[in-house]
């Protein structure tokens, strides 16, 4: 063929032209100069870095003619005036220069015949015979054993020059005979400036952004990225785009790169699949692009810990300045994490029947690992939670929002109880003027035992979710009962707790206005300003609640709030009520996740944080909580014991419920994956 490719047509010619290998070229020239020449070399490195073209360098420059010893610059083929020997060697139709494949030449029998039945034999006109053996660790191991003699104590006038890709499979043996040589891959910016020459001497008109992806591509290898230029000239003709590389070579754009790291850190999978389902559609290849992507994600990390070292960047085949703007938006354990995750990924995608699915839920995964804590973070959290627990004392995050008694329409009402599970005295004489109250004359009578208010989630707390700060202001008791809105709506008094009822009078009347006493969950009450807001529509609100549910496809507690006996809104809370024999609907629904649920789909339609009330009304309860009229304090029935037994296992229960529904309780418990054995008053600890 009259046409020969760029990689043949334009081979370095001189040691100055070979690119990326600068401390192995000026260590050769030197040694030429200086007339200290080894007996034999090792090129080592890379495909398509130079090992080969420098080997011939060597040979002409041992052997060149236009000198009457060995010279540093060896005659340009292109030379007019080029001695026949260079030319030659060129060429590679030397008699003195003899190129043998190791490959092709494995047995020692090709050994002894090509090079040992030859060693001796004076050179037909050059000065050197010379030995050019190419991936010479393709050889035997009875071939390298024939050629230790021969390589250690060579005849005058023989040179050895052999090149491999692994270096590794060669012996010590021949390793310690020979003088050594790492060729380094070639940077992109150097492999771009090359391609630079070979278009203005080719008369191709190229943009330097076009380039730079065709040197990428090359990944280190010269030759490589000449032939890649090669492909993309008969591609698109004299005149190339970057559009035109990406096409011919199958390349993701950098463009496409930076997608992917913005969908990222914004935490949009769409954008991420989109990139890959267009890589799809353009028949690329997966592989590539995750290699590209881990690439990539490298000279992120290169930028940001780098600084302002520009050698240390060098290499890479993005513009600077934007690889700084993107790095700037993750962290280097960020950084880290992500290219230890996309490594595996790209292991997986070498196995799997469907790369696609594997390159799109790696991705995603990257995206889901920014959410991760550090481990200093998670002890801090746990040192935080530990001393809240010791101290009593509510996180100071949480502090902005105080646990207090809801307000009552009595104007005499006594504050409530909080140190221990007994209801403070109230008037309950006088009727509550509520609006919101959802409760029939039935319920109303009934204590509110069993109910639970739902607090924030503890991961919903800022990173670290509080600080433990030097202060002398005493805070609210981590568990804190507060007196029940329901209470004050009930005319009929609750019997006090079993040692108290065994002092109390019979004078006791049912409309006295004697002491009630509603056991409440801990809860975040809101300022009065906040209070009465969208609460005109109760039951307007409580079926937006539902349909949002429906929306998000959560049916399990749409069907648990229809099967609820009585659900409300009252102030800030979502109130949800289920009878005895619907207790197995109230466990479902005040998991964790689906009360977290809830309260987000409150915030969604009222437009504030709402709490959560998920309460039980057990007969034993209702029965204790009626008229108590008929008791004295001769307790003539002689039930009384009963009843306070009653009573005590209702209290405990309810006590249970208030545990187990609060932040950092459930924290701990998951935390330290522990349970809750009993749980106690105050005073009797």
């Amino acid at each position: 063929m009259s046409y020969q490719v760029i990689a043949r047509k334009w081979r370095p010619q001189s040691f100055e032209e070979v690119t990326g290998q600068e401390p192995i070229t000026r260590t050769l020239r030197n040694a030429i100069e200086h007339e200290r020449l080894h007996h034999a070399y090792l090129f080592s490195g890379a495909r398509g870095v130079g090992k080969t073209t420098t080997a011939r360098l060597l040979a002409k420059a041992l052997n060149c003619r236009k000198s009457d010893r060995p010279t540093a610059m060896p005659c340009r083929v292109d030379d007019a005036d080029a001695c026949d020997s260079c030319r030659e060697i060129t060429e590679g139709r030397s008699m003195d220069v003899q190129e043998i494949d190791a490959a092709s030449n494995t047995q020692v029998d090709n050994v002894r015949e090509v090079i040992l039945g030859n060693i001796n034999i004076a050179p037909a006109r050059d000065r050197y015979k010379i030995f050019i053996i190419d991936e010479v660790h393709m050889l035997s191991t009875a071939s390298f054993n024939a050629l230790l003699k021969t390589l250690e104590e060579p005849p005058a006038r023989v040179a050895f020059v052999m090149a491999t890709t692994e270096l590794h499979k060669l012996p010590d043996t021949i390793l310690s005979r020979v003088q050594q040589f790492e060729f380094r891959t070639i940077a992109t910016p150097k492999i771009a400036e090359r391609l630079r020459l070979i278009a203005d001497a080719e008369k191709i008109t190229v943009g330097d952004e076009a380039l730079r992806e065709i040197a990428r591509a090359g990944e280190g290898s010269m030759r490589d990225a000449q032939s890649a230029f090669d492909q993309v000239i008969s591609f698109s003709g004299a005149e190339i785009k970057v559009e035109d590389v990406e096409m011919a070579l199958g390349l993701a754009s950098a463009e496409m790169l930076q997608r992917v790291a913005q969908s990222i850190h914004a935490q949009k999978p769409a954008d991420a699949l989109a990139v890959v389902d267009d890589l799809v559609m353009r028949g690329q290849d997966l592989r590539n692009f995750c290699r590209d992507l881990l690439a990539y994600l490298r000279d992120l990390l290169v930028a940001k810990v780098s600084g302002d070292n520009v050698p240390a960047r060098d290499g890479s085949a993005f513009d600077s300045n934007e690889l700084e703007r993107t790095a700037a938006l993750f962290s280097e354990s960020d950084l880290v994490r992500f290219f230890h995750s996309l490594t595996e990924t790209e292991n997986n995608l070498r196995v799997s029947a469907h790369p696609r699915y594997q390159l799109e839920i790696g991705l995603v995964k990257l995206m889901e690992m920014q959410r991760l804590a550090s481990l200093a973070q998670l002890v801090e959290r746990l040192s935080a939670l530990e001393e809240a627990l010791r101290s009593g004392k509510a996180p100071p995050a949480a502090s902005s929002v105080v646990n207090q008694a809801p307000p009552h329409n009595s104007g005499n009402a006594a504050p409530s109880n909080t140190s221990g599970l007994r209801g403070a005295p109230s008037n309950a004489s006088k009727p509550s003027t509520n609006s919101n109250a959802k409760f029939d004359n039935t319920q109303a009578a009934r204590p509110n035992y069993g109910a639970v208010t739902s607090h924030p989630p503890a991961d919903s707390f800022d990173e670290p979710p509080f600080e433990l700060n030097n202060t002398t202001a005493t805070l609210a008791p981590a568990l804190t009962l507060v007196s029940s809105p329901q209470s004050a709506n009930t005319t009929t008094p609750v019997p006090p707790p079993p040692a108290q009822q065994h002092g109390a009078s019979g004078n006791t009347a049912s409309g006295n206005g004697a002491s009630s006493a509603g056991f409440d969950a801990i809860d975040r009450s809101v300022p009065a300003s906040n209070a009465d807001a969208s609460t005109a529509a109760p039951d307007s609100i409580i079926e937006r609640i539902k349909a949002e549910l429906e929306n998000r496809r959560r049916m399990f507690v749409v069907v648990a709030l229809e099967g609820a006996h009585n659900v409300c809104v009252e102030e800030n809370e979502l109130r949800v009520e289920f009878a005895p024999e619907a207790k197995h609907l109230r466990e479902n629904l005040a998991k964790p996740e689906n009360v977290k649920l809830l309260r987000e789909v409150c915030h969604a339609v009222v437009g504030r944080e709402m709490a959560v009330r998920i309460s039980v009304n057990e007969p034993g309860a209702r029965e204790s909580g009626g008229d108590n009229s008929g008791a004295n304090g001769n307790n003539k029935n002689g039930n009384g014991g009963a009843t306070s037994s009653k009573l005590e296992e209702n209290e405990k229960r309810t006590m249970r419920e208030i545990a187990e529904q609060h932040p950092l309780v459930q924290q701990v418990l998951r935390t330290f994956h522990g349970e809750i054995v009993d749980v106690r008053r105050a005073e009797e600890t």
